[in-house]
């Protein structure tokens, strides 16, 4: 199966205030249809434990071109992209029944032992990569960087939670897209939803304390940097208005 396919009910649960549908929601889909398609080619999670590895998320970046309404079907599609040496590509398209895109992303992996958390290139995983290269790509073909901004910034301090943490013990990568929301304010988001999302993880966040978020603005444009104690743990950048 070189393509996976689902469907998801778009419900007001997965909407922010506004009714469009939130950030972290996007990159939800795009974990767990990463997740699944990988289990179905030989290249899940346990698959990889085995061989003493894991997945690590490097990069993320969607572009969102219309939401959804309540009630509609979102068909979600995903493939992966060949291996470069240990970098992996995923896309991602988010489609109505009727054929409206409303979103593309782009997923940046990669492998790394479990123990030391150090890139590795395993050849028999790479060989397991279907040929996808006839499937349609999104805007690019790898996850761009973040660009720090330069403009208006406000910081503020971010306790971490229970419901913040996943299995695997620390912050799941998918709950950057809330942390960007409630920088940005009801006042902003009011009017322009976060169009285009690009993520950069620069290590695991951990259970240790707070994190400082720091938010710069220019325009529709913004940066978002999350650190603890002086180190970069992740950064976000990207702009409103992109979508409807």
């Amino acid at each position: 199966m070189r393509e996976l396919s689902e469907r998801f009910l778009f419900t007001l649960s997965l909407s922010d205030r506004y009714g469009r549908l939130r950030p972290s929601q996007i990159l939800l889909m795009m974990q767990e249809m990463g997740g699944r398609h990988g289990e179905l080619l030989g290249v899940g999670r346990e698959a990889m434990l085995r061989r003493n590895a894991v997945w690590i998320l490097a990069r993320n970046e969607y572009r969102l071109l219309s939401s959804p309404r309540p009630g509609e079907t979102i068909v979600a599609r995903t493939h992966p992209g060949p291996a470069r040496r240990t970098l992996y590509a995923r896309y991602h398209r988010f489609e109505t029944e009727d054929g409206r895109l409303l979103a593309e992303g782009i997923g940046g992996w990669t492998l790394a032992d479990a123990s030391t958390h150090r890139m590795i290139s395993l050849p028999d995983v790479a060989a397991l990569i279907p040929d996808t290269s006839d499937l349609p790509k999104p805007f690019g073909s790898f996850p761009a960087a973040v660009e720090d901004l330069e403009g208006d910034s406000v910081s503020a301090e971010r306790e971490l939670h229970y419901c913040d943490f996943d299995v695997n013990g620390h912050v799941n990568n998918t709950r950057v897209g809330d942390w960007v929301c409630d920088m940005l304010g009801a006042e902003r988001l009011r009017d322009a939803p976060v169009g285009h999302l690009i993520v950069n993880y620069a290590r695991e966040i951990l259970p240790g304390g707070p994190v400082l978020l720091t938010l710069t603005t220019r325009g529709p444009r913004f940066s978002l940097r999350c650190e603890r104690e002086g180190a970069l743990l992740l950064s976000a950048g990207g702009a409103l208005g992109e979508g409807a």
